[in-house]
């Protein structure tokens, strides 16, 4: 059953169904860039849906024909108040980057990005958080960071890394080039590309992975995400720990049950 999440602000959308929370950006005349009026909402619900275990899969998707175009440039550079010291304002950037990309990036269920149009600047960031994205022959990631005289921020300079290399990530970030559709797929910016029937092949996407076991998901996040982190007997000791974890849980002896019976 559909239901529509009240998010405080109608630049982002909210819908729950059977397991799967949808998320809107909901700016289409500016290309869903982050505002005021958008992002501290964003960052309010991904923190409710941390503290509820109904949620079992995230898929955050824009309105119009952009995902997330990145800052207001037009709001950029002006200052609200001039006698905040420098340090202040790095650790309130932490703390905006932890609670949206950060908290993206380590969530316990799976997040899709659906990429159609551009996912530019922090959108890039926020869809490279995200555990999968799917794109259409709209879709193109850019940077434009050094455009604008900036460094990176909200994650984009560890994802490309880790995604793509040292060498390809300081290409993306200081050309500035468009990626389209097709060269993101071969790049894995990427992971799924569909030209014909979008909104299909995403339902079937989101049943499957609803299907699977949440607490068997949680934990291949988890070993994954530490495997660059850690070195392979640590891999191996996290591995073991989470694999008897799950084989203790009643997903894993129904599924067990269900193979037997095929």
């Amino acid at each position: 059953m559909n239901k529509t999440i009240n998010t405080g602000t109608d630049h982002l959308l909210a819908n729950f169904n059977e397991g799967i929370i949808t998320l809107t950006l909901n700016n289409p005349k500016f290309k869903n860039a982050l505002s005021e009026k958008l992002t501290p909402y964003l960052r309010k619900i991904l923190k409710k849906i941390k503290e509820d275990s109904k949620y079992k899969l995230l898929v955050i998707r824009g309105a119009g024909d952009s995902f997330c175009s990145g800052g207001n440039i037009k709001g950029m550079n002006v200052e609200k108040n001039k006698t905040i010291s420098v340090t202040s304002k790095i650790n309130d950037l932490v703390e905006k980057q932890n609670t949206l990309t950060g908290l993206l990036y380590s969530l316990n269920i799976p997040t899709i990005a659906i990429i159609t149009g551009a996912a530019a600047g922090a959108g890039f960031s926020i869809a490279l958080s995200c555990d999968l994205r799917i794109g259409n022959s709209n879709s193109f990631f850019v940077s434009n960071y050094s455009k604008i005289g900036l460094s990176g921020d909200y994650g984009i300079s560890l994802f490309l890394t880790k995604l793509l290399g040292e060498s390809k990530a300081k290409e993306i970030m200081f050309l500035n080039k468009r990626i389209y559709a097709d060269e993101a797929l071969n790049l894995g910016l990427l992971n799924l590309l569909y030209k014909k029937n979008f909104e299909k092949k995403i339902k079937e996407v989101c049943k499957e992975i609803i299907s699977l076991s949440p607490l068997a998901l949680k934990h291949i996040k988890k070993n994954i995400q530490l495997a660059s982190q850690n070195s392979l007997t640590a891999s191996l000791k996290q591995e073991a720990k989470n694999l008897i974890n799950c084989s203790n849980s009643k997903e894993h002896k129904m599924a067990v049950l269900n193979f037997r019976k095929k």
